[in-house]
């Protein structure tokens, strides 16, 4: 568990980043706010309560009573005569849970694999501690149950549609942070009682977290100030009506919109001396001789050129699930194109052209003291977009100051991104970008006015995979206007561009508070937008289009993208394989082409897994079995239940998941910490039980199965595919 006992000590404020959060690496803002205040002589405390939390929750100690607990919960499922349809997803996650609880040691694999670099770059035990800690976060999700939680993933406050169903997640049953909070930090808390607490909301997914968080600070600390801020708060707030900003106050005593250094130290300054928040920018909060809810009249912006370099020397840098630490730096903010009509451009203020790049010299020596100080020289540019020619300055600048510096960006695709550019920012360390080409339609960039050509984009990414720098591409569904014709030419464009595209994402349209179609619906093709089902108001409106894409086709063009990840190593965030990941930033230093390599190294061993079997790709008998010798990968346990769990739906909205489940015969299931239940038999049960790591395979089925049988055969195949068994290559 991370030590932060004694971190407080004579603070004028504690900065939290709520769960859930990056374990890959920290988040930028609260640290370039530390060090704004303390140039300004205010003492400030930054904790990741992500990482935090994490370390807390997967400790053998709660892990093994997480598990403790899942069994309860699974025999008194088992006690019903049926189960309703929200049970029967239940009981299928407290199965699974049996298996983490067969080996509790959970930090020691994962971090042994993440904190190793050997290990690490490793595919297959990577892929191994991937999905050991997926495992985790569905044990999480079984004992809170209906909370499903990911490693990035928490239900949102648009989910759960009312302020009363997001503060019920202050209970432990349904929130597992809560034991962290009530446990951990509020006792950290009440030994140093800070005069401010800020609490950063940057993501929809830490909506409910920042929100329960702050009511829970407001309740147990009355006298301490809490303020609210970050990225998502800040759109979401723009369209708050007075009801909404009543309730977000039982959670907050002030709410900081947009970039916040200025209005923050303002805030700790007025705060300290006993003085009225009135006047301060960016910042909401309630009058006490009005009793109104006071608004501040525009967005104020910091000076990139006199922000000091992030301080993160309250984080435990270490503790992050890395071999090697990514220190994440704003080299701009804002973006100087600023005309797409779909972007709320950060927070919603698309009117100020407010783009800002930090000086050359200031970024390099700034990055050279980070490189120094945390002994890293990787770096994670945190903004939106650079432009071509500061790209080009500070990459010569790079070049000509002899430092080793491995950096990523997101960029668009301008034709100033020549070969000979390219080349020279590989030279200056660029190893990854993020482009939005959002489609493959000119006809539907032109609606979006994204400033961009098709064959343009497709120059530039040859010339940036063909230096060596990786291609992360963004699109975009469902546009008004756009027809599936035009979405099969975005399908195209990828399927034509593989060989310069190292992975891609495709998205559905969202129309954000703050940008030009929200503003203006009727001008781009937006019939109406309501939050009629949105009693909170949250950023996501529902939205119609007399022209808008129907949803067949939209599944029909997502049934052709499922083809190509049939050539790339996916999965998903914040692994290797999802999108402007920590971990995928680390593995393309292997090259722009390492998860098509990775995903065909995976295709290979599955048909050399046929071979061993005597068996051909299509399953027929073709050959003898290999003198192999099986091993398992991960402990196993046979559980008898009373309910056919192979009948419990995996897609819980469809016909069949609003069926009950009522008890039959008991049948066995093969449970470990990685694979979904599957029912097993007698035949089975003997095979299981004679993989020992001594044996070699042809014995094992002689002995099992003289013919043998196909049944073995498909459970051997089944083992070794579902990582349970592994044999030595």
């Amino acid at each position: 568990m991370i030590d932060n006992s004694n971190k407080n000590t004579g603070t004028h404020a504690l900065l939290l980043q709520p769960p859930p959060g990056d374990l890959t690496g920290p988040y930028p803002a609260l640290c370039y706010l530390k060090s704004y205040a303390a140039a300004k002589n205010y003492r400030v405390t930054v904790r990741d309560l992500g990482i935090e939390a994490f370390h807390y929750l997967s400790g053998t100690k709660q892990v093994q009573h997480l598990a403790d607990r899942a069994a309860e919960l699974r025999k008194k499922l088992e006690t019903k005569g049926f189960l309703a349809p929200a049970e029967q997803q239940h009981y299928h996650l407290l199965l699974m849970a049996m298996g983490i609880g067969l080996n509790t040691g959970l930090q020691d694999q994962v971090l042994g694999c993440f904190k190793n670099r050997n290990k690490f770059y490793d595919y297959r035990l990577y892929k191994k501690a991937c999905r050991v800690l997926g495992s985790f976060f569905r044990l999480l999700s079984a004992v809170h149950y209906p909370t499903i939680v990911t490693p990035s993933e928490y239900p949102t406050a648009t989910m759960l549609k009312t302020m009363k169903k997001v503060l019920d997640h202050r209970k432990r049953c349904v929130n597992p942070y809560t034991h962290f909070y009530e446990d951990v930090l509020l006792p950290q808390i009440a030994a140093e009682k800070p005069p401010v607490i800020g609490i950063s909301m940057v993501f929809a997914s830490q909506s409910v977290q920042a929100l329960v968080l702050g009511n829970l600070l407001k309740e147990s600390f009355p006298d301490i100030h809490i303020t609210l801020g970050g990225a998502y708060l800040s759109q979401w707030v723009m369209v708050m009506g007075e009801t909404q900003i009543t309730e977000l106050f039982h959670c907050t005593d002030s709410v900081i919109c947009g970039e916040g250094e200025t209005s923050f130290v303002t805030l700790l300054e007025q705060i300290a001396n006993g003085e009225s928040l009135s006047g301060i920018p960016n910042l909401i909060h309630h009058n006490p001789n009005t009793g109104a809810f006071q608004r501040f009249d525009e967005l104020i912006y910091t000076d990139v050129s006199a922000q000091p370099p992030p301080d993160f020397t309250d984080l435990e840098l270490s503790a992050y699930l890395t071999p090697e630490t990514v220190i994440p730096y704003s080299i701009s903010r804002g973006c100087y194109w600023g005309k797409c009509v779909f972007c709320q451009n950060r927070y919603g203020d698309y009117q100020m052209r407010r783009y800002q790049t930090v000086p050359v010299d200031k970024a390099i020596a700034e990055m050279t003291r980070l490189s120094e100080q945390y002994q890293t020289d990787h770096f994670n540019f945190s903004n939106d977009v650079i432009d071509p020619a500061y790209l080009k300055q500070f990459s010569r600048a790079v070049i000509d100051s002899g430092k080793t510096f491995i950096w990523n960006t997101d960029l668009r695709a301008e034709k100033a991104f020549t070969k000979g550019e390219c080349r020279m920012m590989a030279k200056a360390g660029l190893n990854t970008v993020a482009v939005g080409f959002e489609s493959g339609c000119q006809k539907t960039l032109d609606a979006m006015d994204k400033g961009n050509r098709v064959e343009t984009t497709r120059e530039v990414l040859k010339n940036l995979y063909e230096s060596g720098i990786a291609t992360q591409v963004m699109g975009i569904f469902g546009f008004p206007g756009e027809t599936e014709k035009d979405g099969e030419e975005t399908v195209r464009f990828l399927e034509e561009n593989m060989d310069r595209i190292s992975y891609y994402v495709m998205g559905l349209l969202m129309v954000m508070p703050g940008s030009r179609m929200h503003d203006n619906p009727l001008s781009h093709g937006v019939t109406s937008i309501s939050y009629a089902n949105n009693p909170l108001k949250t950023p996501e409106p529902v939205w119609t289009s007399n022209t808008r894409m129907t949803v067949n086709a939209v599944h029909r063009l997502y049934q052709r993208l499922c083809l190509m990840e049939n050539f790339y190593a996916i999965n998903e965030y914040p692994y290797v394989g999802g999108l402007s990941t920590n971990h995928g930033f680390l593995y393309f230093r292997l090259g722009p082409d390492i998860l098509k390599r990775l995903r065909e190294e995976e295709n290979q061993r599955h048909y050399k897994l046929h071979e061993m079997l005597g068996m051909d790709r299509l399953h027929r008998k073709t050959q003898t079995i290999k003198s192999v010798v099986p091993s398992f990968a991960f402990p196993y346990t046979v559980c008898r239940s009373p309910y056919p769990v192979e009948k419990i739906p995996m897609e819980p909205e469809g016909p069949s998941g609003k069926l009950q489940l009522s008890k039959g015969s008991e049948r066995d299931y093969l449970i470990d910490p990685v694979n979904v239940p599957i029912q097993i038999g007698g035949l089975e049960i003997r095979l299981l039980s004679r993989i020992n790591g001594l044996r070699n395979m042809k014995s094992i089925l002689k002995k099992i199965a003289p013919d043998p049988q196909k049944k073995a055969l498909y459970f051997v195949m089944y083992l070794l595919a579902s990582g349970l068994v592994e044999v030595a290559d």
